[in-house]
């Protein structure tokens, strides 16, 4: 039988950390594209606050509310949504019973995507609170530390853009990594970082209480030795999410960059079964 219009394709989507941008998913993106069939899109956005991406930072359920507009514009189909470490409560968030009826009250009348699969990189969720977050969304101090540490260390931070850049971006795609990963040095992104640090420390309740509403199948990453994440936060977050398998990889918190090819094995095995 034949079908009314374009038939959408399924996309895998990465939503990137904080703070960053997705010029830190093209070595990714590279990997992706040689394991995954070509008929699937690989959709690799800035979110609000970060990179190319004018729009202010915000919260939780204002990233679940961005991407499910953002997705609307090009018909994206069944996605598999992949959120690394601060993302990662914002692909839970949206995969779960709990975030589309927040996105639903935001989002004026924008369809729900079609979930496919989930995968949570390096991702914050029941534990994961250290006492530098609480120190860095305090009032004030939460203000005068992350200005310290990103406005006036904006000179270092742009080297490391430029290395880590050069390093794992092809030739063809250097103009728009460039672009996404130099506007981290230029814009006050210090106050996105601000922002999305107290939503964490408000938010988390939120996102722990989600866990329990996602019914597709999902994939928690982990990295071995990740001085961010607790590793009990990725063991609560696959033992919370009904249909979740998790999976340690040799690495830190930074697995997309370092190590592409193993984190790209475990979206492409989900994205063969989720897809079908």
């Amino acid at each position: 039988m034949g079908q009314d219009g374009p038939v959408p394709f399924p996309t895998v989507v990465l939503l990137h950390g904080q703070p960053d941008s997705s010029a830190s998913f093209w070595a990714l993106r590279q990997e992706l594209r040689r394991q995954l069939d070509p008929e699937i899109r690989i959709a690799v956005p800035d979110r609000p606050g970060y990179g190319v991406n004018r729009l202010p930072a915000t919260d939780y359920p204002g990233n679940v509310a961005w991407l499910r507009s953002w997705l609307a514009r090009f018909d994206a189909g069944p996605v598999l949504l992949v959120g690394h470490s601060w993302a990662g409560g914002v692909a839970a968030l949206a995969a779960s019973e709990s975030g589309a009826a927040l996105a639903g009250r935001e989002s004026d009348g924008v369809a729900a995507p079609e979930w496919a699969g989930l995968v949570l990189l390096a991702s914050v969720g029941p534990g994961c609170l250290v006492p530098v977050d609480t120190l860095l969304a305090a009032p004030v101090l939460g203000d005068l530390l992350s200005f310290l540490t990103f406005r006036l260390g904006r000179g270092a931070l742009a080297r490391r853009t430029a290395s880590v850049l050069t390093r794992i971006t092809p030739v063809e795609e250097t103009p728009y990594a460039w672009a996404s990963g130099a506007a981290m040095t230029v814009r006050p992104f210090w106050r996105s970082f601000l922002v999305e640090q107290r939503a964490l420390v408000a938010q988390l309740p939120l996102i722990s209480q989600a866990l329990s509403g996602i019914a597709v199948p999902t994939r928690v990453l982990v990295g071995t030795h990740d001085a961010v994440i607790p590793a009990a936060t990725g063991a609560a977050l696959a033992e919370q999410i009904a249909d979740s398998t998790l999976h340690p990889i040799e690495g830190g918190h930074d697995l997309q960059v370092r190590r592409p090819e193993a984190v790209a094995e475990q979206i492409a095995a989900l994205a063969g079964t989720a897809f079908r």
